[in-house]
This record gives C-alpha cells, structure tokens and sequence, in this order.
C-alpha cells in the first residue's frame, strides 16, 4: 500500500514538474541584445488589432479581453517573460487551439511579439518611416 501511494506521488510531482517547465521549452532561447527595439506601435499593435481586435473576438465590445490598445494589451502580458504571459501562451500554445482559432498569428508576428515581451513589453512610439520619394528613386520621370 505505501509504495503505491509513494509510485502515485512520484507521478504527481513528475507531472507537475513538467507542467511548469513546458512553456519556457517551446522557444529556442533568444538572444535578446541581437534585436533592435521592437516598436509597439508599427509592430505589435497592427498584430493584435488585425489579427485578434476584430468584431465578435477581442474588440472592447465586452469580449473576455479587450486587445485594442497598449493599456489593454499589456494586462495580459508579464514584461521580460513571455513564458509567465497570458496573452503570449495563448497565441503559442501547442496544448490548446493557439490564437485566433481561425487564423493563428503568423510565425513572424509571434517571435516578435516574445521579442517585445522580453524587451520589458514598453509602448515604444518609433519615428516615421523614411518615405521614398518616386521622382527622385527615379520612379517618375
């Protein structure tokens, strides 16, 4: 009788074990000082307001979360840990559907999303874009 509630007890702790250290193995380690900042506002706002903010999903019109701006984007993220966020588990998850269950998020938004999480998940406001102007590319003649 002891060595089955032992056996038992040895899976429990196995399994919770295994729980805790599953989402910080879906990644390959990043290193982090490789990447410019990732900028919020060009970079990881048009992800969640394309990809998840729309009608009926997680568009402030009383959905679960509200994934419309940095102040309610930020509420389920956990800065310099994706692992510990909400938000980035559930777009990642191999354990669940990832989202949006329609159209997971594409490879490249999700690693930049964990770049800015690990970069402290800050509401970087980046300078414009440098336009190009046609005529002097030699576009327009």
């Amino acid at each position: 009788m002891k060595k089955t509630i032992m056996e038992a007890a040895f899976v429990v702790v196995v399994f919770i074990t295994l729980i805790n250290v599953a989402p910080s193995c879906t990644h390959d380690s990043l290193n982090i000082t490789q990447f410019d900042t990732v900028c919020f506002e060009r970079e990881i706002l048009p992800v969640f307001r394309n990809g998840c903010a729309i009608k009926g999903c997680h568009s402030g019109g009383g959905e679960a979360m509200d994934l419309t701006s940095y102040v309610e984007i930020v509420r389920g993220i956990s800065p310099g840990s994706p692992a510990q966020s909400r938000l980035y588990q559930a777009i990642t998850s191999s354990l669940i559907q990832p989202m949006p269950p329609s159209h997971p998020l594409a490879e490249s938004d999700r690693i930049r999303i964990r770049i800015w999480i690990e970069q402290g998940a800050k509401n970087t406001l980046c300078p414009p874009e440098p336009q190009i102007s046609l005529a002097k590319a030699g576009g327009l003649k």
